[in-house]
C-alpha cells in the first residue's frame, strides 16, 4: 500500500508536468479571457452580480479574483498553474475510489489512465472551472463510498459543504448531488436524515441564487452555444463524452468517432468476460451516480443546446472507474488498450496553443507597440486585451460607475468601442474631447461584424507649465505664436503633451491637417500624430488666437535619446504631401527637443543573453483577419552596447521553406546605445495548409540565431470546434 501512494505521488508529478509542457502560456482563449477580466476588474460582490447575467456561478471566478489579488500576476501562465494544482487532488480520490471498487490494482489502474489522458490534462490547465469541478466530483464520490460503509458526523458536513462549494461552481454538478441523493437515500446509512437536512440548508441557498440567475444564464448561454451548427440526440451526447475522455478535444472529429466506437466494442468485450469476486456493489453505486448524471444530461440536450463534453467533468472519474475497475479485474492489456488513442489525441493538445480566438484582431498587435500600461475601457468584454498583454486592464464601459472611475482617477486610457454600436458612445466621446486629447485611433476590421472595432487613446488635459514664442508662418496665413511646454521627458508607452497658439491673418477656404512628429538627429520619424485641429482652420476668424492641444504617444519601440518635436500642415484628403511651405523656408517648424527615457524592468525568465542584445522569450501567436491566419510574435529587446535595429530577423522555418516575417510597425534603421527595453511585434503573411503541423520559428541578429521554438500551425483550412469534437476537421 506504502508503494502505492509513493506512485500515485509519481503520477501526480507526471500529470503536472504535462500539463505544464501543453498549455499555452503567455495566450488565453475568448472564454478564459472572460475569466481573467471579471477577475481583474470587479470585486467579489460585482463578480457575482455579472454572473447572474452570465453561464456559470461564481465560487472558481472568486478563486481567481483572490489569486490575482494575492500574487498579482501579470501573465496566463500564473492562473494556469493555479487550475492545474486544483485539478491535480482528482488523481488521489481516484486512486482511493478505484481501491474499494476493484483493489489497489484498480486504483492505479485509473490513475495511469488519468495522468496522460488528453481531457482531463486539457481541462487542467484551462483558466476555467473544470479541472476543480473533476476533483470536486471525485471528492463527493469518495466520501459518498465512506458514509455507506462507515458513517460519521464529519463525513456528513464534510459531504454537504463540497455540495455547497460544487453548486456554487457549476451548475451540471447538481445532476451529480442528485444522484448520490438518491443513492444515499435508498441506502439509507447512520445519520443520513442530518447529513440531507445540512445538505438541503445549501440546496436553498442554490436555489435562490438560481432563481436571480437563472433568466440571465439561460439567455445567455443559449444565444452562445447555438452557435454551434449541431442538434445531436441524447446518445450522441453520451458518444461525445467518450470519444473526448478517449482522444481529447483537438483530435480529429472521424478519427475521435471510430476509435470511441472500437474503445465502446472493446469495453463491452471485457465487461461481458469480466473476472468474479471484485466489489460489485461499490461499482454499481458508482456506475449509478456516473451513468444518471450523464443521461439527464443528455435529455436536457433535446430543450438545450447544452452537450459539450466539459459539462459533464464532474463525473469523469465515477465513470472512469466504472469503466476500469473490471478490466483490470480481467487484464491489464486492456488499458493498454485505451491509453493508446489518448497518447495520440494528447499529441494533438499543444496545437491549443496556435488556434487564433476569433475575437483577436491586429488591435492587439497596435496596441502592444503604442504603449501597455494605461487601463481600457471596452464596450464588449471580447475585446479585452489582458491576457496577452498585461499591464493592460479592461473595465467595463457599458458601466458608468467603472466608466466615472477610470475617467477620474488615470491621465490616460484606452476606449475600444464596438464599431457596430457606434451610435452608443460616439456622443459620449464627442463630450469627453473637451477634457481629454485624443493621440491615437484606429479602425479594425474583422469578418464577424460585432468584432470590428474603433480603438481611441485619449489623454486628460494639462496646462501648460510656460510659453514660448514661436514666429512661425506658413504661405496661406497660418501662425504659430507660441508653443506651451508640459514637459520635456517622456517614456516609451507614455504619451507627451504640449499646446499651440495658433491664428491666421486671413479666411482659409480649404481644410487642412496639421501634423506633430518625433524626429531624431538624422531626421528618421519614429512617432506621428495627425488631425485637424478643433475647430477645423476654415473656421477660423482673422486675427483670433486659437489653442489647440497636441498629444503624442511615443511607441514602445523608440529607443532612448534626444529628438525633436516638429510640426508642419498638408491639405485634409491627402496622403500627407504636398506639404503647406513656411515663408521662413521649408515645410515643418521645429518646437524643440523631447527627450526620450529607457524603459527599465527586469528580464524574464528564459531570457536570452548575447554579447549585443538581451531579449525575452517572445510571445507567439496565431491571429485572425479577413485576410486570414497569420503568425504574430511580439519580441521585447534591448541593446548592450550597440544594436542596430535593423539587425533583426524573424523567420518561420517550414517543410515547404521559410516563410519571413514583417514588423507590423515600420522601425527606422538606427544604432541603439544603452539599456532600455523595446517591443516590437512582427507577422507573417496570410498561412495556408491542409492539417495542422509542427514548424519552428527562428529569430535572428546580425544572421545569427539566437532563438527558435517549435510552433503549432493552425491553417484556416483546418477546423477545431471547441464545443463538439465531432466537427473537427483536418483534411489532408
Amino acid at each position: 500500500m506504502g508503494k502505492a501512494r509513493w506512485l500515485v505521488l509519481v503520477a501526480m508529478g507526471i500529470a503536472f508536468w504535462v500539463a505544464i509542457v501543453m498549455m499555452p502560456p503567455e495566450l488565453a482563449q475568448i472564454d478564459e479571457k472572460h475569466v481573467l477580466w471579471q477577475a481583474s476588474s470587479y470585486g467579489v460582490l460585482e463578480i457575482a452580480r455579472n454572473l447572474m447575467r452570465d453561464s456559470h456561478p461564481p465560487v472558481y471566478y472568486w478563486i481567481i479574483h483572490l489569486w490575482w489579488k494575492i500574487g498579482g500576476f501579470d501573465r496566463p501562465y500564473g492562473y494556469r498553474v493555479l487550475s492545474i494544482l486544483l485539478g491535480l487532488p482528482a488523481l488521489p480520490l481516484a486512486f482511493q475510489i478505484g481501491r474499494r471498487v476493484a483493489g489497489v490494482r484498480g486504483g492505479l489502474g485509473a490513475v495511469a489512465f488519468m495522468m496522460i489522458n488528453p481531457f482531463y490534462i486539457f481541462q487542467l490547465f484551462l483558466i476555467r472551472m473544470y479541472g476543480l469541478v473533476i476533483a470536486l466530483g471525485a471528492a463527493l464520490a469518495w466520501l459518498m463510498l465512506r458514509m455507506r460503509r462507515r458513517p460519521s458526523w464529519g463525513l456528513w458536513v464534510g459531504w454537504a459543504i463540497l455540495q455547497g462549494v460544487l453548486l456554487f461552481t457549476h451548475y451540471y454538478s447538481a445532476l451529480l448531488i442528485g444522484a448520490q441523493i438518491v443513492v444515499l437515500g435508498l441506502r439509507r446509512p447512520r445519520g443520513w436524515r442530518v447529513g440531507f437536512l445540512i445538505s438541503m440548508i445549501l440546496w436553498g441557498a442554490w436555489g435562490i441564487w438560481l432563481l436571480q440567475a437563472y433568466s440571465g444564464t439561460m439567455e445567455n448561454t443559449v444565444r452562445n452555444l447555438s452557435a454551434i451548427p449541431v442538434r445531436p440526440a441524447p446518445w450522441e451526447v453520451v458518444e461525445h463524452f467518450w470519444a473526448n475522455l478517449l482522444v481529447g478535444p483537438l483530435a480529429d472529429g472521424s478519427f475521435a468517432r471510430a476509435v470511441g466506437m472500437g474503445a465502446a466494442l472493446a469495453v463491452v468485450v471485457g465487461l461481458v468476460l469480466r473476472r468474479r469476486g471484485w466489489r460489485s456493489r461499490e461499482w454499481r453505486e458508482i456506475g449509478l451516480i456516473a451513468w444518471l448524471p450523464l443521461g439527464i444530461g443528455a435529455l436536457i440536450a433535446l430543450r438545450w443546446p447544452f452537450f459539450g463534453a466539459r459539462y459533464f467533468a464532474m463525473v469523469l472519474v465515477p465513470f472512469l472507474i466504472w469503466i476500469i475497475a473490471p478490466l483490470m479485474a480481467r487484464s491489464g492489456l486492456f488499458l493498454v488498450a485505451l491509453l493508446v488513442p489518448g497518447l495520440i489525441g494528447l499529441s494533438t493538445v499543444p496545437m491549443v496553443q496556435s488556434f487564433p480566438d476569433a475575437g483577436d484582431t491586429r488591435e492587439i498587435g497596435a496596441l502592444a507597440v503604442m504603449g501597455n500600461e494605461d487601463p481600457i475601457l471596452i464596450q464588449a468584454w471580447w475585446h479585452s486585451l489582458w491576457p496577452e498583454y498585461p499591464a493592460f486592464r479592461s473595465y467595463d464601459w457599458s458601466d458608468p460607475r467603472q466608466r466615472s472611475r477610470i475617467i477620474s482617477q488615470y491621465p490616460s486610457f484606452w476606449f475600444i468601442g464596438v464599431s457596430l454600436y457606434r451610435g452608443n458612445w460616439e456622443d459620449w466621446l464627442a463630450e469627453l474631447r473637451s477634457t481629454h486629447l485624443v493621440d491615437f485611433s484606429m479602425e479594425i476590421d474583422h469578418f464577424v461584424l460585432e468584432r470590428r472595432a474603433s480603438i481611441f487613446h485619449l489623454v486628460r488635459k494639462i496646462p501648460p507649465t510656460r510659453w514660448v514664442p514661436a514666429g512661425a508662418q506658413w504661405e496661406n496665413g497660418l501662425r504659430l505664436d507660441s508653443v506651451g511646454w508640459i514637459d520635456e521627458k517622456v517614456v516609451p508607452g507614455r504619451s507627451f503633451q504640449i499646446a499651440l497658439r495658433l491664428s491666421t491673418d486671413r479666411l482659409i477656404e480649404r481644410r487642412w491637417t496639421l501634423f506633430l512628429h518625433l524626429v531624431d538627429e538624422g531626421g528618421r520619424l519614429w512617432a506621428n500624430w495627425d488631425a485637424e485641429p478643433d475647430p477645423i482652420v476654415s473656421e477660423w476668424i482673422p486675427g483670433q488666437e486659437i489653442v489647440v492641444g497636441r498629444s503624442l504617444m511615443i511607441p514602445l519601440y523608440v529607443p532612448p535619446g534626444r529628438y525633436r518635436l516638429q510640426i508642419g500642415w498638408y491639405e485634409t484628403g491627402t496622403p500627407g504631401f504636398p506639404r503647406l511651405p513656411l515663408q521662413q523656408g521649408g515645410d515643418s517648424w521645429v518646437l524643440g527637443e523631447v527627450e526620450v527615457l529607457p524603459r527599465i524592468m527586469a528580464s524574464r525568465i528564459g531570457a536570452v543573453v548575447t554579447d549585443f542584445v538581451e531579449m525575452d522569450p517572445p510571445v507567439v501567436r496565431m491571429v485572425q483577419g479577413v485576410d486570414g491566419w497569420r503568425l504574430e510574435v511580439q519580441m521585447r529587446w534591448q541593446s548592450r552596447g550597440r544594436a542596430h535595429t535593423s539587425g533583426w530577423q524573424v523567420r518561420l522555418s517550414t517543410p515547404g521553406g521559410l516563410v519571413p516575417l514583417e514588423r507590423v510597425h515600420p522601425v527606422p534603421d538606427a544604432v541603439v546605445s544603452g539599456g532600455g527595453w523595446l517591443t516590437e511585434v512582427w507577422v507573417s503573411p496570410p498561412l495556408h495548409g491542409t492539417r495542422p503541423a509542427l514548424n519552428q520559428l527562428e529569430i535572428l541578429y546580425e544572421g545569427q540565431r539566437i532563438a527558435d521554438r517549435p510552433v503549432w500551425l493552425f491553417p484556416s483550412e483546418a477546423g477545431w470546434v471547441y464545443g463538439w469534437l465531432f466537427l473537427n476537421r483536418f483534411p489532408r
